[in-house]
C-alpha cells in the first residue's frame, strides 16, 4: 500500500471451513453514509478489473461518510488458473449468485458474497472486462426496468463518465446485478475491450468511474476545481442475450467485416467464415439493427459459436424516468 493516507482495514472472509474465500478492503467515513461495494475479478482472467478495484482499494483513504468495501478478486480459484470458470467445478461466478450454502464451491462463494457483502450494500459496482476471444467497448451498463433501484442506477451511471451506456430492460439469472435487483440496490458494470491484456486507459477509466460513483454518493468530496465527466456519446438498451447473436453455422476461421461501435441494419454482412485456404465458407448477418457491441477477436471458431452482437439504440421514449435523460442521438 502506498503512503498517502490510511491504509483500508483488509480482513479474510471466508466459509466456516476456510476453503473458500475472499480479500476485503474496507474504508470507514466518520460519519454513517451509504455503503458503497465494489467487485473485480468475478471472471478470473479479467485482469482489468481487478488492477482498477485494487487501485480503488488502495487510492481512495478519506471518506466524509458512509463505508467503501472493496473486493478485487472475487473469484480465486479462478484468477489463480487465469480463468473465466473455476477450474475445480466449471462454475462461473458471474451466472451463479446468490449462490447456495450447501452447492458447489462456486455456488458457496455466491453464496458468501451475496449473504455478507452484497446484501448489506447500497450500492453495488462489478468491474467486468471482454473476454480474450471477444472485444467489447468500454461501456457501463445497468438495469433500466422502471424500479427506483434502476432508475438511481442510471442516474449513477450517466455520471460516469463512460463514452457509452448499455441498460437493460430486464436481467438473467445468477448475476451481481439481479441479486441486486431482488433486493433494490442500484447496481452497475463496466467492461472494456482487450480482455486479458492490461491497458492503462481502461484501469484509469474504471477508477475515476468508480469515484465519480463515491462523489454522487456523498462519500468523498468533489475534486477542487469541480471536475464535469462527459455525458455518454452513445446509448443503446437491449438484454445482451448472446441468444440474440449472429452465430456460425460451420468450423473455421472468422474474419470481421465490422468494427465495435459500426452502426448496422438487419441482414447486413457483419463478418465472414473462410477456411484454411481463404475460401469463403459463408457470410455472417447483422440479427437486428443496432450497434455493434460484442465482436469476436479469435479467429478459430465452431459451429454455433455466437460471434457478433448488435444491441438497438435508446429510443427517446420508453416511458420510464430515465427518459429525461436522453441526449444522445440514434446514427442509423
Amino acid at each position: 500500500m502506498s503512503e498517502h493516507g490510511a491504509d483500508p482495514l483488509a480482513r479474510r472472509l471466508s466459509t466456516a471451513d476456510g476453503r473458500i474465500g475472499v480479500d476485503v478492503f474496507e474504508q470507514r467515513g466518520r460519519q454513517d453514509g451509504p455503503h458503497v461495494v465494489v467487485l473485480g475479478g468475478v471472471h478470473g482472467d479479467e485482469i482489468g478489473g481487478i488492477v482498477a478495484a485494487g487501485t480503488v482499494a488502495d487510492t481512495i483513504r478519506t471518506l466524509r461518510a458512509g463505508r467503501v468495501t472493496v473486493i478485487p478478486v472475487a473469484h480465486e480459484a479462478a484468477r489463480r488458473a487465469d480463468m473465466r470458470v473455476s477450474p475445480e467445478d466449471g462454475g462461473n461466478l458471474a451466472r451463479s449468485f446468490p449462490g447456495r450454502a450447501d452447492g458447489s464451491q462456486t455456488e458457496q462463494l455466491a453464496h458468501l458474497l451475496t449473504s455478507e457483502v452484497l446484501a448489506h450494500a447500497d450500492v453495488i459496482v462489478d468491474l467486468h472486462t471482454s473476454n480474450s476471444a471477444a472485444d467489447m467497448p468500454l461501456f457501463v451498463g445497468c438495469l433500466d426496468d422502471g424500479s427506483a433501484a434502476a432508475d438511481e442506477a442510471v442516474r449513477l451511471a450517466f455520471g460516469l463518465g463512460m463514452p457509452m451506456l448499455w441498460t437493460h430492460p430486464r436481467l438473467g439469472p445468477g448475476r451481481t446485478l439481479t441479486v441486486a435487483a431482488e433486493r433494490g440496490i442500484p447496481a452497475l458494470y463496466v467492461e472494456s475491450p482487450l480482455g486479458g491484456v492490461l491497458e492503462r486507459r481502461y484501469v484509469d477509466a474504471y477508477a475515476d468511474g468508480v469515484r465519480a460513483v463515491l462523489e454522487a454518493c456523498g462519500l468523498v468530496a468533489a475534486e477542487t476545481p469541480p471536475r464535469t465527466r462527459p455525458t455518454p456519446a452513445l446509448w443503446v438498451h437491449g438484454d445482451g442475450d448472446t441468444d440474440a447473436f449472429s452465430a456460425v453455422t460451420s468450423d473455421g476461421f472468422f474474419e470481421r467485416i465490422v468494427a465495435l461501435l459500426d452502426p448496422v441494419r438487419r441482414g447486413d454482412p457483419v463478418g465472414r467464415v473462410i477456411d484454411v485456404f481463404g475460401r469463403e465458407q459463408e457470410i455472417v448477418i447483422a440479427p437486428s439493427d443496432g450497434i455493434v457491441t460484442t465482436l469476436q477477436r479469435a479467429a478459430a471458431i465452431v459451429s454455433g459459436q455466437p460471434v457478433v452482437g448488435v444491441t438497438p439504440v435508446r429510443p427517446g421514449v420508453l416511458g420510464l424516468a430515465s427518459d429525461d435523460l436522453v441526449t444522445t442521438r440514434n446514427p442509423l
